[in-house]
């Protein structure tokens, strides 16, 4: 049996043969030729159009591999899924095991230790006794230095060879001889200079008594007692200075004013002065520089010239402004036969009694005395700082000597030496096993 109907072109649905509009659309299908089509074929052999929608997911549209991919793929999904969650909860469950196997924790209860009883005849137990504390004996009072006054002699040299390398105890032995005038010394005169004190390295604290008296560098502990920085002592004023005689109402700054000099040139002649909190960048050091004068007091100056300037300061009445005639060098540091370790910085060092003129300089001799080498430098400050090329590379102890003078580089004279001063210096070598 065959079946005639209409097909709707626009939607293609299927209508009465003899409609004239499409129930879907609305389309007209008047002139639509009608088809036959058997009743007797299968509804479920006819292929299946996808556009339609409705049935896309019936399992009848599938094929037979792909349901069998898609059962395979959810059983090994659900697999993988097995494994991780077993992973997992395999740590918290071991701990848990773990947990239910070990047993609990006893506690002990701590027992006292009770005396011991040793049965037998008691023994007789001895307790030592510390030795009685050696009573220190007390150290001598050393004599002090006496010498005799010889030709030549002033009281500042006798000081200088009892071992004292500062003025300070300069009115001590004054004060102690009954002298007046530190000029005014008789031949054959006893003067009493007490010793300088020796300083103790705070190192060797611990060193005995004993072996602190046999030390034969005594000479050396003495030394150290005062600056090395002091300035050299001489019997006389060298060239150039002069004493200045404090007069009532005059202080340091009306004294370098006087004599065109500052409170730094003041301060390196006069060592046993006290400079306190002065500014040597100033000429008169400061608003605070403070310096304790007495009347009679005598202070180093530069010595003036023979014609003098008269000049007038503050409402004083004008006075004569001496200059120095010449510069001569002193000496100031280090101390003679003052010691420096292997590694330690040596500064030459002196003070000027006048200033360089343009064509002139420091000329410093040098010597290992040794080795018997020699070296010069020439300078226009008033320090050297000794080149390490100069220091001796052997592991020994070698003495040197220097002195500085001014030379004339245009005509290449020299003129006012300084005394020769001597230093111990170690070399840098290693010493040998």
């Amino acid at each position: 049996m065959t079946t005639t109907y209409k097909v709707c072109p626009i939607c293609e649905a299927r209508n009465h043969h003899n409609a004239a509009l499409c129930a879907t659309c609305g389309t007209t299908i008047a002139d639509v030729a009608p088809r036959q089509d058997s009743d007797e074929v299968d509804a479920r052999s006819e292929v299946y159009d996808y556009r339609y929608g409705e049935t896309d997911l019936a399992e009848s549209s599938l094929a037979f591999r792909g349901r069998v991919g898609s059962v395979v793929l959810v059983v090994l999904v659900l697999v993988i899924a097995g494994i991780v969650a077993a992973m997992a909860l395999a740590p918290r469950l071991g701990d848990a095991d773990a947990a239910i196997a070990r047993p609990a924790d006893t506690v002990q209860p701590t027992r006292q230790a009770g005396p011991s009883i040793t049965p037998g005849t008691p023994t007789a137990t001895f307790t030592v006794s510390p030795p009685p504390t050696a009573i220190p004996t007390l150290a001598p009072t050393r004599a002090p230095c006496v010498r005799k006054v010889a030709q030549g002699d002033s009281l500042i040299s006798i000081i200088s060879r009892c071992g004292h390398n500062s003025l300070v105890i300069l009115p001590t032995v004054m004060a102690l001889n009954r002298i007046t005038d530190e000029t005014q010394i008789q031949i054959g005169q006893e003067i009493i200079v007490p010793h300088p004190s020796p300083t103790v390295d705070p190192a060797n604290a611990d060193a005995s008594s004993d072996s602190a008296a046999a030390a034969k560098d005594e000479g050396q502990l003495e030394r150290l007692a005062f600056d090395p920085f002091a300035p050299t002592l001489t019997p006389t004023l060298l060239p150039g200075l002069m004493w200045h005689v404090v007069q009532p109402d005059e202080d340091m700054i009306y004294i370098a004013a006087v004599y065109d000099s500052n409170v730094k040139e003041l301060s390196d002649l006069n060592p046993e002065i006290d400079f306190l909190l002065c500014d040597f960048g100033e000429i008169f050091g400061g608003p605070e520089c403070t310096i304790q004068l007495s009347v009679d007091q005598h202070v180093r100056v530069p010595a003036p010239t023979a014609t003098v300037t008269p000049i007038a300061i503050g409402s004083k009445t004008a006075t004569p402004r001496p200059t120095a005639t010449f510069n001569a060098p002193i000496a100031q540091s280090p101390a003679n036969e003052a010691y420096f370790s292997p590694f330690e910085q040596v500064t030459l060092r002196w003070v000027a009694t006048g200033r360089l003129e343009a064509d002139e300089v420091y000329r410093i001799d040098f010597s290992n005395m040794d080795s018997g080498e020699r070296f010069q430098a020439d300078t226009r400050e008033l320090f050297l700082i000794v080149p390490a090329e100069w220091q001796s590379q052997d592991a020994e102890s070698h003495r040197y000597s220097w002195q500085v003078r001014v030379l004339n580089t245009v005509n290449n004279t020299s003129a006012y030496m300084t005394g020769l001063r001597t230093f111990v210096w170690q070399g840098t070598g290693q010493a040998e096993a």
